[in-house]
C-alpha cells in the first residue's frame, strides 16, 4: 500500500443511500444525492447507480460531465448558482439548475433556446442562513420576471440551511418556505412542481416525522457519506458510519518541547497560534497535511492520540497518552468529518482504496 490513503466502503454507502431513499419514498420525497463530497469519484458513483440513485446534484460541472460519461441517465442538478462562463457547456449536461440571479436565468434561457432545449430552474430563497437565495419579499416578483423566458421553465423553489450560517431547519422556517410556495402559486396562478426543502440538516425533521408533506425533495450528501449531521451535531443512528477512513504513515517520532522557541510570527496559513506548555511530549509527524485533509475534522481511531495541528504536508500529533508503542513507518487510522472528506477526496496525493 502507498500512503496516505482513504478506505472507501462502497457497501456502507449503498446501505445509507437505500435507507434514506426508503424513508424519503414513504413521504413521497425525491432524494437527490449530493455528489460533491466525493469529488466526482467514478467507483462511488457506479455503486450509487447500482443502488438506484436517479437524481444527483453537484456544484462542479466537471463532476456531472464525468457521471454522464458513465452512462448516468438520471436527473442532474447544478447545485451552485451557475457561472456565466459555464452556462453554454452546462446546457449539454444538466436538467435543472439552482438560480438566484436574473442574469443567470437570461443566459440559461438564451443558450437553451439555441440548442432547442428546456432547462428547469429551482429558485433558491434565503430564509435565514444567508448563503444563496432571493429574499422572501422579492420572490414573487423574481419568478414573475423569469417565468416566461424561453428555454427555461420553473421546476421549483428551494432553500438551504446550515451550510453557512449554521441555521437549523425547524418547523418555523420550514413553514416559511411552504407559505412562500403557496404565495407564489396564488399570486401568479401557477403550480410549483418541486419544493426542495433542504439538505442533511433537514433529515432531523424527517426522522422525527415532522417534515411537512409539501416538501417533496431533499438534497443529501453528508448523511449518505458519513451518517453525520454536523449542523445538528448528531450521528444518524440508523445509518452506517465510517464509510471513509484515512490512513497515514509516521515519518518522525521524537520527544520534543511542547512550546516553540524563538520570536513567534504566523504559521503557513497566516495564523498566529497559541500553544499550551505541557513540557516534553512524545510527538509524531505523519506524512499528510493541509493540502490533503482538514485536520480539525479528523478523529483518531487510536485512543490517546491528540492532533496538534498541521502544515501543508505534515500532520503533528501528541502520543504522550497513547498506551501503544508506535514506531517510524507505522500507520494510523482516522475517521473523517465532512470538511476532511472533501479535501481528502479532492487531493490527488491521497490514494483511494475501495472496499467492495
Amino acid at each position: 500500500m502507498k500512503y496516505p490513503l482513504i478506505d472507501i466502503d462502497l457497501q456502507k454507502l449503498k446501505y445509507n443511500f437505500n435507507e434514506l431513499n426508503r424513508k424519503c419514498s414513504k413521504k413521497d420525497i425525491k432524494l437527490t444525492v449530493v455528489t460533491k463530497g466525493f469529488a466526482g469519484d467514478e467507483e462511488i458513483m457506479k455503486s450509487l447507480m447500482t443502488a438506484g440513485a436517479d437524481s444527483i446534484a453537484d456544484s462542479r460541472l466537471d463532476n456531472i460531465k464525468k457521471f454522464r460519461n458513465l452512462n448516468y441517465n438520471g436527473e442532474a442538478i447544478l447545485l451552485r448558482i451557475p457561472k456565466k462562463s459555464e452556462i453554454k457547456e452546462a446546457i449539454n449536461y444538466v436538467d435543472h439548475s439552482l438560480v438566484s440571479e436574473k442574469e443567470s436565468c437570461i443566459y440559461l434561457s438564451e443558450e437553451a433556446k439555441k440548442k432547442n432545449k428546456k432547462i428547469g430552474v429551482i429558485v433558491m430563497v434565503d430564509i435565514g442562513d444567508r448563503r444563496e437565495g432571493v429574499m422572501p419579499e422579492n420572490l414573487v416578483d423574481f419568478i414573475k420576471e423569469i417565468i416566461d423566458f424561453p428555454g427555461i421553465y420553473l421546476e421549483g423553489i428551494g432553500t438551504n440551511l446550515g451550510c453557512y450560517g449554521g441555521v437549523i431547519p425547524d418547523l418555523k422556517n420550514t413553514k416559511k418556505i411552504i407559505d412562500l410556495k403557496k404565495e407564489v402559486e396564488n399570486k401568479l396562478g401557477i403550480k410549483i412542481n418541486r419544493l426542495s426543502g433542504g439538505n442533511t440538516a433537514t433529515t432531523n425533521l424527517l426522522g422525527q416525522g415532522l417534515l411537512e408533506s409539501e416538501v417533496n425533495n431533499l438534497r443529501i450528501g453528508e448523511a449518505i457519506l458519513l451518517a453525520n449531521d454536523i449542523t445538528n451535531q448528531r450521528q444518524i443512528e440508523y445509518l452506517k458510519r465510517d464509510a471513509f477512513k484515512v490512513k497515514a504513515e509516521i515519518i518522525e517520532l521524537k520527544e520534543k518541547p511542547s512550546l516553540p522557541e524563538g520570536s513567534q510570527g504566523c504559521n503557513f496559513s497566516g495564523e498566529k497560534v497559541k500553544f499550551k506548555d505541557k513540557g516534553i511530549v512524545k510527538r509524531a509527524i505523519l506524512a499528510i497535511g493541509s493540502q490533503d485533509i482538514d485536520h480539525s475534522s479528523l478523529i483518531p481511531e487510536l485512543k490517546g492520540v491528540e492532533i496538534l495541528g498541521s502544515s501543508s504536508d505534515h500532520l503533528l500529533i501528541d502520543l504522550s497518552n497513547c498506551e501503544i508503542d508506535l514506531n517510524y513507518g507505522d500507520i494510523l487510522n482516522f475517521k473523517l468529518g465532512y470538511s476532511a472528506l472533501l479535501r481528502a477526496m479532492t487531493s490527488p496525493y491521497v490514494k483511494k482504496n475501495y472496499l467492495y
